[in-house]
């Protein structure tokens, strides 16, 4: 029997018939092999994130500039009022950016979607360089954010469709890391380097990401939506290193099953998004992840860094103090990546949403101790950095980073686009709220209270994802789907 199968297998056509499901991972094994590395696959996912980088740049720049914006003494300083629309604007360009990004995804593709939507990026940075009032501030960060929500949507899809099974987690997981990396960059930069040599070498990143990025394959699955089936199987060799089609064409076919049955129910994209159970399941983890993400203050501790460190009267230089949480965060999206297809899922999102929880509630606890029974807190000013670096931590493994990760994992090939759209809108939405509303609730609760709210945000969003989301590690995007879906069958074609 085995010898029929290996003859069978040398001899196989294009056109021959694929083996029953059952038995394709074993003669997979039979029939292929052909070892290949997945070393490319790296490669690809942290070209892309480049765009990631420089959208955390964007993200991360109001906390060392907006100081120095603010300032009385800098020409043509804003007011507080004008820097929180500074910071909000950004995710109102998110959210457009979301909405125009679908159009392009299953169009020109991801690479190229990708590509062009670093330009906004280029756009914002210069508009900041040589802008010469708030008007202009208002018109980079609007542009920017554009750019971001955009490449947002677009880099979830890209790392979900280029990763094996094994490995996508872990792929997944380079969205946050990308984004905590942006933000040290500039906020290093921003602690030792005057305001315009920030802006000029922030210039940098956008570029280097179209010059690196412009080399890398496009996802087979575009391929197979183009009825491309050469060019995916293509794809997929490069993004194996292998040379036998014959090795990856199983895997094709069962792609290409899972996009054609996409293609079947593809009418109104909206309607089938919510349509089946699983998409309306997958839908409702898509928004309670981004609102646990956005409502514990994610958008706040980014773009308010150093003005919270330079509240608790720490002894060290609040610049710094942001640079050392940059870090901090940074080993933690290495960890996270290290762990997230080792551990799974639901177990980091537990850990990591009730650790946040406590963690915002010592930085409320230490500004109760001082505003509100106005203690002397000298000796304990290291608590707010201490519990705000934790938080980072903790949030980068699980409810900062596996929104990326699901957003990739949990929809369909005919709906990915507009509903990862709708994620990166919905997330955006819920950040520019909260960015607006932060001054406001310090106003009129205390800084106390708005830590406070934002770490029981956090406790019941937590809860809430844990006990709906099922656990994806391991398993390949047309399992999950079945997961969601048990009703629904994807059968390869005879």
């Amino acid at each position: 029997m085995r010898l029929l199968n290996f003859f069978s297998c040398s001899a196989r056509s294009e056109n021959d018939i694929v083996p029953e499901k059952g038995n394709k991972e074993i003669e997979s094994q039979r029939c292929a092999p052909e070892k290949g590395s997945q070393w490319l696959q790296f490669i690809a996912a942290i070209s892309a994130c480049l765009a990631v980088i420089a959208c955390g740049g964007h993200l991360g720049w109001t906390s060392p500039a907006l100081p120095h914006l603010t300032d009385p003494s800098t020409q043509g300083s804003i007011t507080k009022s004008q820097g929180s629309w500074v910071v909000t604007l950004y995710t109102v360009g998110a959210i457009i950016g979301s909405l125009i990004s679908p159009v392009s995804i299953d169009r020109i593709g991801r690479k190229y979607s990708l590509l062009i939507l670093a330009f906004p990026q280029l756009v914002g940075w210069c508009l900041i360089i040589f802008g010469s009032n708030v008007k202009m501030l208002y018109a980079a960060r609007l542009i920017a954010g554009i750019g971001h929500g955009g490449i947002y949507n677009v880099t979830v899809i890209y790392l979900a469709e280029i990763a094996d099974k094994n490995i996508r987690g872990a792929l997944g997981t380079f969205l946050k890391m990308s984004t905590n990396v942006g933000t040290l960059f500039v906020t290093a930069i921003g602690a030792y380097l005057p305001y315009w040599q920030l802006n000029l070498i922030s210039l940098s990143i956008p570029l280097l990401f179209i010059i690196v990025f412009v080399f890398m394959p496009e996802t087979p699955y575009f391929y197979l939506i183009r009825n491309r089936v050469a060019d995916a199987e293509e794809s997929l060799m490069v993004l194996r290193r292998l040379k036998n089609r014959e090795s990856v064409r199983e895997d094709i076919e069962v792609m290409r099953s899972a996009v054609e049955e996409g293609k079947r129910s593809k009418k109104n994209l909206f309607l089938e998004l919510v349509r089946t159970r699983g998409n309306r399941r997958a839908l409702l983890i898509l928004l309670g992840l981004k609102a646990t993400q956005q409502f514990s203050g994610h958008i706040v501790v980014v773009a308010y860094t150093q003005e919270i460190f330079a509240q608790s009267g720490s002894a060290l230089p609040a610049a710094q103090a942001v640079v050392v949480l940059g870090v901090f965060q940074l080993i933690a999206g290495i960890l996270a990546a290290a762990l997230v297809d080792r551990l799974g899922r639901r177990i980091l999102m537990l850990t990591s949403g009730l650790s946040s929880s406590i963690a915002l509630i010592a930085v409320g606890v230490f500004f109760f101790l001082k505003y509100k029974l106005q203690m002397d807190v000298s000796s304990i000013t290291w608590l707010p950095i201490v519990a705000l670096i934790a938080y980072d931590v903790m949030e980068v493994f699980g409810i900062g980073t596996l929104p990326y990760v699901l957003l990739g994992e949990l929809f369909p090939t005919n709906v990915k686009g507009t509903a990862v759209g709708s994620g990166i809108l919905v997330g955006a939405a819920f950040a520019t709220l909260v960015g607006l509303s932060f001054q406001a609730m310090n106003s009129a609760f205390g800084i106390h209270w708005t830590f406070w709210i934002f770490a029981i945000c956090c406790t019941l969003g937590t809860l809430f994802v844990y006990f709906i989301t099922p656990e994806t590690k391991g398993k390949s995007l047309e399992e999950i789907q079945q997961e969601l879906n048990p009703k629904k069958k994807f059968t390869s074609k005879h």
